[in-house]
């Protein structure tokens, strides 16, 4: 890990549809899946980022147009050089027989994963959800992957028309699932929890906040109350770090990342 900041140019853009694209760079780091990096955009701002993919000579961030940041990002061409720092925090582990739940943006991080699962030789099963067809990034990748994949959009657009967690206990019933990793919308991943609690299914969730420093000083990472560093601790977590957060750490929050309800 390295917190000093270097630029790197561009190497290629991929457009995933309007507002969603990924970036590629020349690989200066090892990275785990559920690790992230913070990406410095001269004159606007320093955001983290999860690693969606690494290559032999490659590093892939992938990114949706949220606010200022993410949108200038939408902005930029080959070439042009952005700072980047890290790897950070704690990546996921690795067990047999899961389940991949991915909602927007949140299926990046999933990626990598994926291709850890399969160098491994461990089976798994993808459960992917955005809001529409065109946000269900590297769709094809995890169809290739996984033994199993299920697609819900809010418009029904691609899949089923609905939320990844409608049918969530059926799939895991019928797939034998025996691991949940979950990664997406804060929202999604309480409904997540909520279900495989009761049951008892063991989990990890990677979780998003500001990541600032991204070595643990700053404080602007900690899951609400609960002073646990989402860029050190986390930012991936598991059900006995969530039992100590569930009613200070889990906030609801909207799609920005807003609070707009009490814990869980």
């Amino acid at each position: 890990m390295s917190d000093l900041m270097q630029t790197f140019p561009i190497l290629k853009i991929v457009e995933h549809g309007p507002g969603v694209k990924s970036f590629y760079f020349e690989r200066m780091m090892d990275a785990r899946a559920g690790q992230f990096v913070n990406v410095w955009l001269p004159g606007v701002d320093e955001k983290p980022y999860s690693v969606s993919a690494l290559g032999d000579d490659w590093l892939e961030i992938s990114v949706k147009a949220y606010g200022p940041f993410s949108s200038a990002m939408m902005e930029l061409q080959v070439g042009d050089r952005l700072g980047i720092r890290g790897p950070f925090g704690r990546g996921f582990t690795h067990h047999d027989n899961a389940l991949l739940i991915g909602g927007g943006i949140g299926i990046a991080p999933l990626r990598i994963l994926a291709h850890e699962l399969n160098v491994r030789g461990l089976r798994f099963v993808s459960l992917l959800g955005a809001a529409t067809a065109h946000e269900l990034i590297f769709l094809e990748d995890f169809k290739k992957r996984s033994s199993n994949c299920y697609v819900t959009t809010d418009d029904g657009s691609a899949g089923k028309k609905g939320l990844v967690t409608d049918d969530l206990m059926d799939i895991i019933k019928n797939e034998k699932i025996e691991f949940v990793y979950a990664a997406g919308p804060e929202v999604m991943l309480v409904k997540v929890k909520e279900l495989i609690d009761p049951p008892g299914i063991p989990y990890e969730f990677c979780m998003e906040r500001y990541m600032k420093c991204g070595i643990g000083i700053c404080g602007q990472c900690v899951l609400d109350d609960s002073g646990v560093r989402l860029c050190v601790e986390g930012p991936v977590l598991n059900q006995n770090d969530l039992k100590e957060v569930t009613e200070l750490g889990m906030a609801h929050r909207d799609a920005s990342g807003r609070r707009v309800g009490s814990s869980v």
